[in-house]
C-alpha cells in the first residue's frame, strides 16, 4: 500500500494534485477529519 499526503495553503493546488492522483489510480479523500 502506498500513502501520499498532500498539504499546503489555500490556493496552492491541493485539489488539482488530488485530481491528478485520482487520474493515475489513487483513491483520494479531501478534508478528512483528524479523529
Amino acid at each position: 500500500m502506498r500513502l501520499v499526503i498532500v498539504t499546503g495553503m489555500s490556493g496552492s493546488g491541493k485539489s488539482t494534485a488530488s485530481k491528478a492522483l485520482e487520474d493515475i489510480g489513487f483513491f483520494c479523500i479531501d478534508n478528512m477529519p483528524i479523529r
